[in-house]
């Protein structure tokens, strides 16, 4: 019985491995910062901006914030927020992200996030976007983003046409 539950979890295992659409990323840790799972969405031709994501955890006794980004496959890049604004959707530049001591804040459709503008060429999945985040008290860090499709209908129109 042991060696068919065996071979069902192994077979199980290949099988997820198989139809997973992108790996799993280990947090990168630069200081006190940890980063998880940053991801950029795919775009279509003629697309001249795109989104990205990311959480972010202070693991520090001492607050730190996110204050810009930069990326050579964009011209320009910003943190933004989304927020409901007298019952509609408003986005709106930022120009920081407060990370409270051991706190996480997560970049997300409909939330904060990360905006390419100047995009050339298409962001197709799979593909690496190499970003410098630059910290307040961690200075810069070099992530790559990973690009995928947004599934969500909420994140399709993310309002930046």
């Amino acid at each position: 019985m042991q060696t068919i539950f065996a071979r069902f979890a192994a077979a199980a295992s290949l099988l997820l491995a198989a139809i997973a659409p992108f790996p799993s990323a280990q947090a990168q840790t630069h200081g006190a910062i940890a980063i998880h799972d940053p991801w950029v969405g795919t775009t279509s031709p003629g697309a001249e901006v795109a989104a990205g994501y990311v959480t972010l955890h202070n693991n520090g006794a001492a607050p730190d914030r996110l204050l810009s980004a930069t990326s050579s496959r964009a011209a320009r890049v910003e943190l933004h927020e989304m927020r409901m604004d007298d019952g509609v959707m408003r986005m709106r530049q930022v120009h920081a992200i407060a990370l409270a001591p051991d706190a996480h804040v997560t970049l997300a459709p409909g939330g904060l996030h990360i905006m390419f503008f100047g995009v050339e060429t298409p962001i197709v999945a799979g593909e690496r976007i190499s970003v410098t985040l630059m910290f307040e008290q961690a200075g810069a860090v070099e992530v790559a983003f990973i690009a995928r499709p947004r599934h969500t209908q909420r994140s399709a129109g993310h309002g930046h046409h």
